[in-house]
């Protein structure tokens, strides 16, 4: 945001970005309004760009109907969207800057009291709406490690013993390691299944939580589970009972082959 010095010769710029915001109509039209209080009849500018074009109104309502008309094509599930307010004398400005991934918000002004209680008041309203202050990507990368992790344990366990001499050399091995006890075998069949499920099910809530820009319909306040598609509720079901049917079915064949 650039804005030029005010006129008593100080200004403060603060600037906060949040992830995972989940933001309706209803949201958007309190959260604008509540960033421009405090700006004696501020220059409002809303804005929004769609494919190579931008658009800009005075107000939201304003924009919607815009965009409908000029680019039939984009639905209430936005892109992007951008709020500018300034005083006349730009002492006092905001900008705040919302996409599918992040919401920056920026204050400045020659009144620092207001600039800190303003960005204090957005940033407690964007936390109830979904807020969070770091990347989600950060969470995904430990969670695919952690996926690997027991994906690449389990084959180990499965392949091991098999530089052996002979097929019989190896089933003899497997029959008299203790590895293959009924017990340990149903602990490891448990502990991979927890290391393949537990990550797709942190998956699932992440992608419930993800941010959300929608400008003609309110976002859901229910449950992660409930903010899913109904495809994936489905996967959310089907693939954990596929995944443990097939490691039930293996632990099942391995103790009936190897098993004492």
């Amino acid at each position: 945001m650039t804005t030029p010095p005010s006129p008593s010769g100080q200004q403060t710029n603060l600037r906060k970005v949040f992830y995972q915001c989940q933001l309706g109509k209803s949201d958007l039209d309190s959260l604008f309004a509540m960033a421009c209080e405090g700006i004696p009849l501020p220059e409002v500018k809303i804005s929004t760009t769609a494919g190579e074009t931008l658009f800009w109104k005075p107000s939201l309502e304003e924009l919607v109907e815009s965009v409908h008309r000029e680019a039939p094509e984009i639905h209430e599930d936005w892109a992007n969207l951008t709020l500018q307010a300034d005083t006349t004398s730009r002492e006092r400005g905001v900008k705040i800057s919302i996409d599918k991934e992040r919401t920056e918000v920026n204050f400045s002004g020659s009144d620092t009291t207001w600039a800190y209680g303003q960005i204090a008041r957005i940033e407690k309203f964007l936390v109830s709406r979904g807020a969070v202050f770091s990347s989600p990507r950060y969470e995904n990368f430990i969670t695919f490690t952690m996926l690997a992790f027991f994906v690449g344990f389990g084959i180990f366990f499965l392949t091991h013993g098999v530089d052996d001499d002979t097929v019989a050399d190896c089933i003899e091995q497997a029959k008299k390691a203790k590895r293959n006890d009924i017990a340990f075998n149903a602990f490891m069949a448990v502990a991979f299944s927890f290391g393949l499920l537990f990550p797709f099910y942190q998956f699932l809530k992440r992608r419930a939580s993800r941010a959300r820009l929608k400008v003609d319909v309110d976002v859901s306040r229910d449950s992660w589970w409930s903010q899913l598609s109904s495809g994936e509720k489905i996967a959310a079901v089907v693939v954990p009972l596929t995944a443990l049917g097939a490691i039930a079915a293996a632990t099942t064949a391995a103790n009936n082959l190897w098993g004492k």
